[in-house]
């Protein structure tokens, strides 16, 4: 965690906590932020069934989600999530950067895949890897209000 505070000490990201899922009958919520701000990004039924999961250890869904699949393809091949970013917010809709890093050997293999929040959030905060936001994304982001 110290590495990802020296990244953001001096750069245009901003590092950002979880404060909450909000569901609701046909999509749910992650309430991201800092304490001077929170936002909220949206996302399906899915994006809670999948936070809902690892945070209770929920029995597992009858058919893998997203995330499960993205673990099982990981595991097998090695791979750690270093990071999510958020980069960019237009029409009232958030994309995502998710940071993968493969060790083989002496090599290190990073590799930066566009990712939908959906689905780079929860795994995010499922892996305990950092959540970044450009601040020129986090600057225009509309505050979450109770």
């Amino acid at each position: 965690m110290n590495r990802d505070k020296e990244l953001v000490q001096d750069s245009h990201l901003i590092l950002l906590s979880f404060y909450k899922l909000v569901s609701f009958c046909h999509y749910a919520g992650i309430i991201l932020g800092t304490e001077e701000k929170k936002f909220a990004v949206y996302g399906n039924v899915s994006m809670g069934t999948a936070f809902h999961k690892f945070e209770s250890n929920a029995m597992p869904c009858p058919r893998p989600l997203t995330h499960d699949l993205l673990n099982f393809v990981f595991s097998g091949f090695d791979i750690q999530v270093v990071r999510v970013v958020i980069n960019d917010y237009k029409d009232n809709v958030f994309y995502t950067r998710m940071f993968l890093e493969q060790k083989r050997g002496d090599l290190i293999y990073i590799l930066d895949v566009d990712a939908r929040p959906s689905d780079s959030i929860p795994f995010a905060l499922e892996h305990k890897v950092p959540i970044l936001c450009i601040k020129s994304v986090f600057d225009d982001t509309v505050p979450y209000q109770e």
